[in-house]
């Protein structure tokens, strides 16, 4: 109705100035007034013409070089529109218009340099181009889509405007174009510095989280020739005056459980957050060739859990599922890790990642660590926010057995990702 009455008011205005035109030749007459009046005319006429042309009847496409890639990654698109005549067009206007998951950059390890200023990582995309398209039947315009953000992103529409050569007519029409973008989170390297608890003392850096085949204490026995002295049992030996070993079988395997902290709450940190499912999903493909059963839990709005398998199709739906998940959920993460460490069963390796630490999330993970073989915790967020409270909270993780990474600005910038277990 709005763009009848606009078509109708345009039209009016047309036929007036036309009026105005003719009546001056009529009444002043000579031939300046006539020439004035028929060198008018073919602009009026084109007024008119263009006034009435359809452009809503374009047809108008949108093409990507690829339609899945990498956090960080650049996407040539390309936007086609074809019409069936070829009407004379003085300019052309080409406006992509992007969802808001796309007003974003994503400048893979160099954007955790401002986790404590996370509003630099904002980018209002803008894309106009602008065409002179004359008598040309089919336009094309190119550009660049880069920095793309960790996501599913949808593109929805584009717009075209046109007009006259005195912008006293002016036409445009969004047109419906859907595609289809996901950005799975960017993958790194995990080195591990593992704590050796079998043999020999101490920590060694490994590439490689030894999962299976580790040897575990069963009980004691008498000391026998060819033992370790490493494997001397001081206590047992003082308590029953007599040299005692350690006696060890092998463990056939570890499972290893993911639990993401995908809740939202006041303050979140967008930069700490992308953070978290990076260092998840960097984990996932750094273990994925060990023997070990790997799972990952989400806890947000909704709790989504992948179970032990070692089906590939599920680490592709796990790494899917990383691409999508945004954090949402009004209850608290401490309150739903104790929820579910209840339904876990016994002697897992529990790795924690998340940004949330206060007295509840130490509870959480103290009871978690009762039934855990052993229980990773990964803090991430900017170092100016860890303050004396939190070195409080991680001390009393550390006395109940936990291992605590805290991951701020200069850990996460590396090519690689280094972690204690």
């Amino acid at each position: 109705m709005k763009g009848e009455v606009g078509l109708a008011v345009k039209l009016l205005q047309i036929t007036l100035l036309f009026a105005i035109f003719f009546s001056y030749a009529m009444f002043q007459g000579g031939f300046v007034s006539w020439f004035l009046f028929y060198s008018f005319l073919p602009i009026l006429l084109y007024m008119f013409l263009l006034l009435l042309y359809p452009v809503s009847k374009w047809e108008v496409s949108r093409e990507m070089s690829k339609h899945l890639v990498r956090a960080g990654d650049k996407v040539t698109v390309t936007i086609e529109m074809e019409r069936k005549v070829a009407f004379p067009i003085y300019y052309l206007v080409v406006e992509e218009f992007f969802p808001a998951s796309l007003q974003y950059k994503d400048s893979s390890r160099d954007k955790f340099r401002y986790m404590d200023e996370p509003n630099k990582v904002i980018d209002k995309r803008n894309v106009k181009k602008l065409l002179f398209p004359w008598f040309k039947r089919r336009l094309t315009v190119t550009y660049t889509l880069d920095n793309i953000p960790r996501g599913e992103h949808h593109l929805k529409a584009i717009r075209i405007k046109t007009g006259d050569f005195f912008g006293f007519i002016k036409k445009n029409h969004v047109f419906e174009v859907t595609s289809h973008l996901l950005a799975h989170p960017s993958q790194r390297q995990v080195l591990i510095k593992e704590k050796v608890s079998s043999f020999d003392e101490g920590s060694s850096p490994a590439h490689e989280l030894h999962l299976n085949n580790s040897n575990m204490v069963t009980g004691v026995r008498e000391y026998a020739p060819g033992d370790r002295f490493s494997w001397i049992d001081w206590k047992t030996t003082a308590r029953k005056d007599t040299v005692m070993t350690k006696e060890f079988e092998q463990e056939k395997s570890s499972n290893l459980l993911l639990v993401l902290d995908a809740t939202d709450y006041e303050g979140l940190n967008k930069i700490a957050f992308e953070a978290r499912v990076e260092l998840t999903a960097s984990v996932l493909k750094s273990l994925k060739r060990q023997a070990s059963q790997l799972a990952l839990l989400s806890l947000g709005e909704k709790h989504v859990y992948f179970p032990f398998n070692q089906d590939p199709s599920k680490n592709e739906l796990m790494q899917t599922f990383l691409a999508k998940v945004q954090p949402q959920g009004e209850v608290p993460f401490p309150q739903q890790l104790m929820y579910h460490s209840k339904q876990l069963p016994q002697g897992l390796i529990t790795m924690v990642i998340t940004s949330y630490l206060d007295q509840d999330m130490v509870q959480s993970l103290s009871q978690l660590k009762q039934k855990s073989k052993r229980v990773i915790l990964f803090i991430i967020k900017p170092i100016s926010k860890v303050n004396a409270q939190d070195n409080n909270y991680i001390r009393q993780l550390s006395s109940n057995g936990v291992v605590v990474n805290i991951m701020a600005e200069k850990q996460l910038i590396k090519a690689e990702f280094e972690v204690s277990m």
